[in-house]
């Protein structure tokens, strides 16, 4: 009577193994970073910021970044380049300049640093 329960728990324990082994070996295929390197003022040295995405049937991309603070700004994209950045009560978002570097986009806006992976905008 014994032996039905040890063969069942055993089962278990093989089935939650497999589940666990199928989750690590998907998040080991989606290396999509859970943060983006990005510094809020003018000489700070970079520290994380979480993101969200947002993708239109146009090709537009819009990356809404957060800082640790609360501080949020939405950097926007068309066809894979940086367009502007949102309007926020530290600047307009115009005052910026980017560019593409081993498959990152360096953005500069309102003396704000951000790192953007091109696999994000790219959607891979």
């Amino acid at each position: 009577m014994k032996t039905p329960i040890v063969i069942s728990m055993c089962a278990v324990i093989l089935l939650y193994a497999g589940k666990a082994r199928a989750a690590d070996d998907a998040s080991a295929v989606n290396n999509t970073p859970k943060t983006i390197a990005c510094a809020q003022e003018r000489g700070e040295a970079l520290g994380q910021c979480t993101y969200r995405i947002k993708r239109d049937q146009n090709g537009k991309v819009t990356v809404r970044v957060a800082f640790a603070n609360g501080f949020k700004r939405g950097l926007f994209f068309k066809e894979g380049k940086f367009l502007k950045a949102s309007v926020t009560m530290s600047g307009v978002g115009t005052n910026a300049d980017w560019s593409l570097e081993d498959g990152t986009h360096m953005i500069r806006v309102d003396g704000q640093r951000y790192e953007v992976p091109d696999s994000l905008i790219a959607g891979n």
